[in-house]
Protein backbone atom coordinates (compact mmCIF):
# COMPACT_ATOMS: atom_id res chain seq x y z
CA UNK A 1 0.00 0.00 0.00
CA UNK A 2 1.47 3.44 -0.94
CA UNK A 3 1.69 6.32 1.49
CA UNK A 4 -1.02 8.25 -0.37
CA UNK A 5 -3.39 5.28 -0.15
CA UNK A 6 -2.57 4.85 3.55
CA UNK A 7 -3.41 8.49 4.30
CA UNK A 8 -6.59 8.40 2.19
CA UNK A 9 -8.02 5.34 3.93
CA UNK A 10 -11.71 6.06 4.68
CA UNK A 11 -11.55 4.66 8.22
CA UNK A 12 -8.63 6.94 9.15
CA UNK A 13 -9.70 9.67 11.58
CA UNK A 14 -8.40 13.25 11.19
CA UNK A 15 -6.05 13.12 14.18
CA UNK A 16 -4.29 9.97 12.99
CA UNK A 17 -4.16 11.33 9.44
CA UNK A 18 -2.52 14.55 10.70
CA UNK A 19 0.10 12.63 12.69
CA UNK A 20 0.88 10.29 9.77
CA UNK A 21 1.17 13.24 7.39
CA UNK A 22 4.29 14.30 9.29
CA UNK A 23 6.05 11.08 8.35
CA UNK A 24 8.04 11.32 5.12
CA UNK A 25 6.33 9.55 2.19
CA UNK A 26 9.26 7.20 1.45
CA UNK A 27 9.32 6.06 5.11
CA UNK A 28 5.56 5.60 5.05
CA UNK A 29 5.84 3.58 1.80
CA UNK A 30 8.37 1.27 3.42
CA UNK A 31 5.90 0.19 6.13
CA UNK A 32 4.15 -3.13 5.87
CA UNK A 33 0.41 -3.33 6.47
CA UNK A 34 0.95 -4.80 9.95
CA UNK A 35 3.47 -2.06 10.83
CA UNK A 36 1.06 0.61 9.60
CA UNK A 37 -1.77 -0.93 11.64
CA UNK A 38 0.45 -1.05 14.75
CA UNK A 39 1.40 2.62 14.33
CA UNK A 40 -2.27 3.54 13.89
CA UNK A 41 -3.17 1.69 17.08
CA UNK A 42 -0.34 3.40 18.99
CA UNK A 43 -1.46 6.84 17.77
CA UNK A 44 -5.04 6.01 18.70
CA UNK A 45 -4.01 4.88 22.20
CA UNK A 46 -1.91 8.02 22.81
CA UNK A 47 -4.56 10.41 21.50
CA UNK A 48 -5.99 13.00 23.86
CA UNK A 49 -9.58 12.49 25.02
CA UNK A 50 -11.74 12.68 21.92
CA UNK A 51 -15.11 11.46 23.06
CA UNK A 52 -17.75 14.06 22.28
CA UNK A 53 -21.47 13.42 22.30
CA UNK A 54 -21.69 15.57 19.17
CA UNK A 55 -18.85 15.30 16.64
CA UNK A 56 -19.80 16.49 13.17
CA UNK A 57 -17.11 17.16 10.58
CA UNK A 58 -17.33 17.79 6.90
CA UNK A 59 -16.02 19.58 3.84
CA UNK A 60 -17.86 21.98 1.56
CA UNK A 61 -16.24 21.85 -1.89
CA UNK A 62 -16.73 25.01 -3.93
CA UNK A 63 -15.43 25.82 -7.38
CA UNK A 64 -12.69 28.14 -6.09
CA UNK A 65 -11.92 26.62 -2.65
CA UNK A 66 -12.76 23.92 -0.13
CA UNK A 67 -14.07 24.85 3.30
CA UNK A 68 -14.31 22.54 6.26
CA UNK A 69 -16.59 22.66 9.27
CA UNK A 70 -16.35 21.04 12.67
CA UNK A 71 -19.04 20.96 15.31
CA UNK A 72 -17.97 19.51 18.66
CA UNK A 73 -20.05 19.61 21.79
CA UNK A 74 -19.81 17.94 25.16
CA UNK A 75 -18.76 18.42 28.72
CA UNK A 76 -15.58 20.45 29.22
CA UNK A 77 -13.05 18.14 30.87
CA UNK A 78 -9.98 20.35 30.45
CA UNK A 79 -8.38 20.94 33.86
CA UNK A 80 -7.02 24.44 33.16
CA UNK A 81 -10.37 25.66 31.84
CA UNK A 82 -12.19 24.26 34.85
CA UNK A 83 -9.78 25.95 37.26
CA UNK A 84 -10.00 29.33 35.51
CA UNK A 85 -13.80 29.10 35.45
CA UNK A 86 -13.84 28.42 39.20
CA UNK A 87 -11.54 31.40 39.72
CA UNK A 88 -13.87 33.64 37.72
CA UNK A 89 -16.86 32.45 39.73
CA UNK A 90 -15.03 33.12 43.00
CA UNK A 91 -14.08 36.63 41.86
CA UNK A 92 -17.66 37.38 40.81
CA UNK A 93 -19.10 36.09 44.08
CA UNK A 94 -16.44 38.01 45.99
CA UNK A 95 -17.40 41.23 44.20
CA UNK A 96 -21.10 40.64 44.84
CA UNK A 97 -20.37 39.91 48.48
CA UNK A 98 -18.28 43.06 48.79
CA UNK A 99 -21.01 45.22 47.27
CA UNK A 100 -23.66 43.70 49.54
CA UNK A 101 -21.43 44.21 52.59
CA UNK A 102 -20.91 47.88 51.71
CA UNK A 103 -24.67 48.36 51.25
CA UNK A 104 -25.56 46.55 54.46
CA UNK A 105 -23.02 48.59 56.44
CA UNK A 106 -23.61 51.95 54.76
CA UNK A 107 -27.43 52.09 55.05
CA UNK A 108 -27.49 51.91 58.88
CA UNK A 109 -24.53 54.29 59.02
CA UNK A 110 -26.38 56.81 56.86
CA UNK A 111 -29.47 56.52 59.08
CA UNK A 112 -27.36 57.05 62.22
CA UNK A 113 -25.56 60.04 60.69
CA UNK A 114 -28.89 61.58 59.67
CA UNK A 115 -30.31 61.12 63.18
CA UNK A 116 -27.11 62.53 64.71
CA UNK A 117 -27.27 65.57 62.43
CA UNK A 118 -30.92 66.11 63.37
CA UNK A 119 -30.13 65.80 67.07
CA UNK A 120 -27.30 68.32 66.77
CA UNK A 121 -29.55 70.69 64.81
CA UNK A 122 -32.30 70.39 67.42
CA UNK A 123 -29.84 70.84 70.32
CA UNK A 124 -28.45 74.01 68.75
CA UNK A 125 -31.98 75.27 68.10
CA UNK A 126 -31.49 75.68 64.39
CA UNK A 127 -34.73 75.76 62.47
CA UNK A 128 -34.27 75.56 58.72
CA UNK A 129 -37.98 75.69 57.90
CA UNK A 130 -40.03 77.20 60.74
CA UNK A 131 -43.32 75.91 59.35
CA UNK A 132 -42.32 72.22 59.19
CA UNK A 133 -40.89 69.97 61.89
CA UNK A 134 -40.07 66.25 62.01
CA UNK A 135 -42.74 65.72 64.65
CA UNK A 136 -45.31 67.02 62.15
CA UNK A 137 -44.27 64.34 59.62
CA UNK A 138 -44.31 61.55 62.18
CA UNK A 139 -47.93 62.18 63.32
Amino acid sequence: MTSRRMLDAPDLDPYTRAVLAHIEPDVLDSLTDSQFAAIREAIDAARPIRRHPIDIRGVIPLYFARYYYVVLAGRDRRQDTTQSELGRRRKASSRIGSVLLVIVLSVPLMVLLTLLAYAIKSFLGLDMDPNHHLSDFLR
